[in-house]
């Protein structure tokens, strides 16, 4: 087994929220002893950053990932689910990029990949732990898939990390401008 070229120092819950629902009326299945909810007309909405060492970001190696997953009825829809639970859970992961493989985007996109997926796995645990002992039972959130969001949001990430490099680079050319101190002479 080779080690891999991002290593996942920490994992944190920032923010951990779930509510029952006691108006919730649902089915359970009789397989897998869960709540059996299909997810259909749900949407999750999601809150996602990103920070890496800005002093230095010609080769940023340092990253903190952070995902925020919430889950709410939508009162103002007139199509609204009932659901279960309200979910809303935060948390992020420290990870360090230990080669030179990647660049730029390519990066980026891997750094978000891997905090997606482990974030998102930790969360969907996290929310089936606690409802496993809650009134309507165990709820599993289903798999998602973050491709298309992590290579979107690479390449916003590597144009920002570009501007971030030309400004330092103008601010490193510029030369102080040098003050004549004037003379009190009458």
């Amino acid at each position: 087994m080779k080690a891999a070229s991002l290593s996942v120092e920490k994992v944190e819950f920032v923010h951990i929220k779930v509510e029952t629902n006691t108006a919730f009326e649902g089915e359970f299945s009789s397989d897998f002893r869960q709540l059996d909810f299909p997810f259909k007309g749900i949407t999750f909405r999601r809150r996602m950053s990103l920070q890496y060492d800005r002093e230095r970001p010609e080769d940023p190696k340092s990253f903190v990932f952070g995902l925020n997953a919430m889950l709410a009825e939508d009162s103002e829809n007139p199509e609204n689910v009932s659901l279960p639970y309200n979910i809303d859970v935060k948390a992020v992961v420290y990870m360090r990029y230990e080669s030179d493989q990647l660049e730029g985007m390519e990066r980026f996109r891997a750094v978000r990949a891997t905090g997606y997926s482990i974030l998102y796995g930790a969360i969907r645990e996290m929310v089936s732990n606690l409802t496993a002992r809650a009134p309507h039972g165990m709820w599993s959130l289903p798999s998602a898939n973050f491709n298309t969001a992590s290579n979107d949001e690479a390449i916003r990430d590597e144009e920002k990390r570009q501007e971030l490099i030309a400004k330092k680079s103008l601010a490193a050319t510029r030369k102080p401008v040098k003050r004549v101190k004037k003379s009190k002479d009458n």
